[in-house]
């Protein structure tokens, strides 16, 4: 038996060096992760360290004194302050107020006219390690040393609430005031309640308050200034030993688009047969004297075919009929077949959707109504030419397919937009509203604004190339957190116009009859899917206009028209 040790194989160190190389692996992690825990220990530390001492300093002032620069209570200490202690810099930040104990009851309710019971104080530190923003902070309370008193000052109680009045907690409150002295220049945030008091707040006029949230629109006090002569809400007033309360709604913000459109319409591929421009494919046959005919000269062959080009609208809303004239006899026959696109090639479009079709007709025209287009997006027409006659050809002499199609984006149209809500009014009562902007549509008919604040808006175009004949939906309200899209489709301009838009219950009703008369004159049109039907060419004076729809009561309306007038309806069940 050969007892001579063996060396260790290949495998053998491969396997020991990735043994080795877990433990080592699993080891620096684990002395990273413990380095990285004891410079965060280190780092909180010295953040306590820090809001301790500030807030033991805050104790040990005399409780009258006890106030930040620009707050409410005023007093020396900063709002923010940035402290460095072992390499790490802190932003510490000093809120200090005044608190309304309910014990004694709330604003003008309290019991002894002060609503300045005591003051608490938040001292909170904020820094960044490794990347990781980190916080901390310590609340207490300071009592007056003696009876609660407040020589001067009053409460400003500021409400943050949503557009279904629900309270808004968290909301960012900051109040400005340049005409005290000191200045007031102070940010907290509304309670649970969406509530935010400031007992002790000096008696002045011209407080200034801007609510505001993350992902929320801004509402706040406005100046008078420019052609605001009568602002809404203006600065508030604080009056001594009165509270003064004033709230404000904020809610999550929205989007819009807008898209510009032309009308669905009436559209055709047609061919008169000058050239073979038109023809996709020709067997004996060919285009002669502005026909479509037998190829020649006579003799003719027995029969002939020829397929046109396709048809195939980028916009299609649906498919109307196939026309054409043609010169035939008894032994010189014309038929027309349609095909379609079926994904491979051009096929016969069954008789099940054209009856009759496999045979041909020879009768024009031919309803396409019953395609759908959906399915039949593309179509060709076919032509068999026969003859039992060789001296004899038949002919066609144009053919033509109608179709509806669009709509079709409109690009490049300007136009204004304006919200109901408004924040003051001109000296003449104008009102000046909050949102009030432009925009132009891009190449794609679209528009897009986002941020946008809760409200109903109105669009008016710029110019007078055009006119709206369509807004989908008529009311362009925007609700909170929504995406909203509207569509203006438009026509050509003229002088007198009338858009009618028809609801019932609150809706838009659609297929309603609309007639629209003057002198004798009545032109009537059914209302669209958004329940609006539109009138041009009208003059500038007073229509009589009835509207009727199934299961609603008809409505007579007499209105003027002048230029681009609207009227809407709502019907009664």
């Amino acid at each position: 038996m050969n007892t001579t040790p063996r060396g260790m194989s290949f495998v053998d160190v491969v396997v020991g060096t990735a043994i080795m190389l877990m433990v080592f692996v699993a080891m620096f992690g684990a002395f990273k992760l413990s380095i990285q825990l004891v410079f965060s220990t280190k780092a909180k530390t010295g953040a306590i360290s820090l809001v301790g001492q500030q807030i033991e300093y805050l104790r040990g002032l005399p409780y009258d004194t006890l106030g930040t620069v620009g707050g409410i209570p005023s007093g020396t200490i900063p709002q923010l302050q940035q402290k460095t202690l072992n390499n790490i810099t802190y932003t510490i930040r000093t809120l200090i107020e005044y608190v309304d104990d309910p014990g004694d009851g709330t604003g003008n309710s309290d019991s002894n006219g002060i609503t300045a019971d005591y003051k608490l104080v938040k001292v909170e530190a904020d820094w960044v390690v490794k990347g990781i923003s980190q916080s901390t902070f310590v609340v207490t309370v300071v009592a007056p040393p003696g009876m609660e008193s407040l020589a001067n000052g009053g409460t400003l109680t500021i409400n943050a609430f949503d557009a279904n009045a629900a309270p808004v907690p968290g909301a960012s409150i900051h109040i400005t005031n340049p005409s005290t002295t000191p200045t007031i220049d102070i940010t907290v945030s509304s309670s649970d309640t969406g509530t935010a008091s400031f007992p002790g707040a000096p008696a002045a006029a011209g407080y200034r308050v801007v609510v505001s949230k993350s992902g929320y629109s801004t509402a706040q006090t406005y100046l008078v200034q420019g052609q605001n002569t009568n602002p809404n809400p203006g600065p508030l007033a604080v009056a001594n030993k009165k509270t003064t309360t004033q709230s404000f709604a904020i809610d999550r913000t929205a989007a819009l688009s807008v898209t510009t459109q032309s009308p669905m319409g009436a559209a055709t591929f047609s061919d008169t047969f000058t050239d073979q421009a038109q023809l996709s494919a020709t067997t004996s046959t060919t285009v002669s004297g502005g026909s479509l005919v037998l190829t020649g000269p006579a003799p003719y062959p027995a029969s002939g075919t020829a397929q046109s080009v396709p048809v195939a609208p980028s916009r299609l809303a649906g498919w109307t009929s196939v026309s054409w004239h043609a010169s035939t006899t008894a032994q010189a026959t014309a038929l027309v077949r349609v095909y379609y696109w079926n994904g491979t090639t051009y096929a016969l479009v069954p008789d099940a959707d054209l009856a009759g079709n496999s045979a041909g007709f020879a009768t024009s025209p031919v309803s396409l109504a019953a395609l759908p287009a959906g399915t039949y997006t593309s179509l060709e027409l076919g032509a068999t030419l026969a003859t039992a006659n060789a001296n004899l050809t038949p002919a066609i002499l144009d053919w033509t397919i109608d179709y509806t199609a669009g709509p079709t984006p409109l690009p490049s149209i300007a136009f204004t937009m304006h919200g109901a809500k408004n924040i003051g009014t001109s000296a003449t009562g104008t009102p000046l509203y909050k949102v009030s902007t432009s925009g132009t549509t891009n190449a794609s008919g679209l528009w897009s604004i986002a941020p946008l604040e809760w409200d109903t808006y109105t669009l008016a175009l710029t110019g007078s190339t055009y006119d709206v004949m369509e807004r989908c939906p008529d009311v362009v309200s925007v609700t909170p957190g929504s995406s909203v899209s509207a569509v203006l489709t438009l026509t050509g301009h003229t002088a007198n116009t009338l858009k009618v838009a028809v609801s019932g219950g609150g809706n838009p009703l659609s297929n309603a009859t609309i007639a629209v008369g003057r002198a004798g004159a009545t032109t009537t049109l059914a209302s669209s899917a958004c329940g609006q039907s539109f009138f041009s060419n009208l003059s500038n004076a007073t229509y009589t206009v009835q509207a009727s729809a199934p299961g609603y009561q008809t409505q007579i309306t007499n209105i003027a028209v002048s230029g681009q007038t609207e009227l809407p309806i709502a019907l009664s069940p």
